[in-house]
């Protein structure tokens, strides 16, 4: 038999992913209705608004999928969908031939920027 605390836990963990989907599936919906983005595209240009910042800085591509919840392949996909809508531009690294850098472009931070009042909005309905 199950112990009381056991069950509370796992209630709580059922809750909690009942809850992600939700408020996961309604950021896909609202993002890609108003802004064009997937929720993976947005939490991409998210992460390289936070590590670029104002000075147009470049990340290795290696560092920032570390901190993305993506595989590899997904992150690759979402970086090449990016890239072609002109939002994130992908550079070579000169000292390391295997390592990619990537920017954000100034049209990548503008939809960012509108896209992130969506989404703040819909964080807030679920959690304000």
């Amino acid at each position: 038999m199950e112990a009381a605390s056991e069950v509370g836990v796992d209630t709580r963990w059922s809750e909690m992913l009942r809850t992600y989907h939700t408020v996961s599936n309604e950021l896909e919906h609202e993002l890609q209705a108003g802004h064009g983005l997937g929720l993976s595209d947005f939490e991409l240009l998210k992460a390289l608004c936070r590590c670029c910042g104002p000075d147009k800085a470049k990340v290795r591509m290696k560092d920032l999928e570390a901190e993305m919840y993506l595989s590899q392949s997904a992150f690759s996909r979402t970086v090449t969908r990016l890239e072609k809508a002109g939002f994130v531009e992908r550079a070579e690294c000169g000292f390391d031939r295997r390592s990619n850098f990537l920017a954000i472009t100034d049209a990548g931070g503008e939809r960012y920027r509108s896209a992130a009042e969506t989404y703040r909005a819909v964080l807030n309905e679920h959690f304000a």
